[in-house]
């Protein structure tokens, strides 16, 4: 696919592989990669809010295998909601491109409530709050379920190359206390990014997983289906 966008977009793949081979292929990946350095031995937790439209166009979409797309949500880590972002992700096939804005702890508080009107004062600007209040606009955006889970994450230099094994996958509607597992405790997320090549030596590490384990569908998608009981 050629990419005529002059935003950086990064080639992403993501892997549904059991725990015992998740854990081995971690052991591989320390001796070579850098654990995520913004968190202790790369290891976090993660809490996403997505929205959607009153039309559930980004669920949709991603069911009916739609090659480019948007996704917002805002996402914050290990519980501290002192430092969140809103953040849009563009999809086209196998490419992603992300941006993002701080959210503050008051501004999250009105969207979780579907109030958007601090995001009027950048309309006519670029920026994530000027693209989500423009689809807000459009279709009514609207929180749509909040997704947690835990991730361990590595990084390589050459390639800009990132592998996350992401487990305990959960999912929870907007003001519930108690969430549903969506993921079995025995399969973990495997997710590689690069930017324009995946070097050498960290294709050799991946020896092994094949395309048949490549995952069809989203943690959003995953967590949207199984709280309403249902599974592809």
């Amino acid at each position: 696919m050629r990419l005529t966008s002059n935003k950086k977009y990064r080639f992403e793949r993501k892997y549904l592989i059991n725990r015992d081979d998740a854990y081995v292929l971690a052991q591989r990946v320390s001796r070579v990669m850098r654990p995520d350095s913004s968190h202790p031995d790369g290891r976090y937790h993660i809490s996403s809010l997505y929205f959607d439209d009153m039309y559930n166009t980004s669920l949709y979409e991603k069911l009916s295998g739609v090659v480019e797309r948007d996704k917002f949500r805002v996402r914050f880590y290990n519980g501290n909601q002192g430092f969140m972002r809103l953040e849009r992700k563009h999809k086209r096939g196998e490419y992603i491109f992300k941006e993002s804005e701080t959210v503050t702890q008051e501004q999250f508080q009105m969207m979780c409530h579907s109030e958007y009107q601090f995001m009027r004062q950048g309309v006519g600007e670029e920026g994530v709050f000027n693209e989500f209040y423009a689809s807000h606009t459009l279709k009514r955006m609207r929180p749509s379920v909040m997704v947690d889970y835990n991730r361990e994450a590595y990084m390589y230099r050459a390639g800009n190359v990132r592998i996350t094994f992401d487990s305990d996958v959960s999912a929870s509607m907007m003001f519930e206390k108690h969430s549903k597992s969506v993921l079995p405790h025995s399969n973990v997320i495997l997710e590689v990014k690069y930017n324009n090549f995946l070097p050498s030596v960290i294709n050799g590490l991946l020896t092994g997983i094949t395309s048949s384990q490549q995952l069809a569908i989203s943690k959003f998608v995953m967590a949207k289906l199984g709280l309403q009981g249902r599974t592809l």
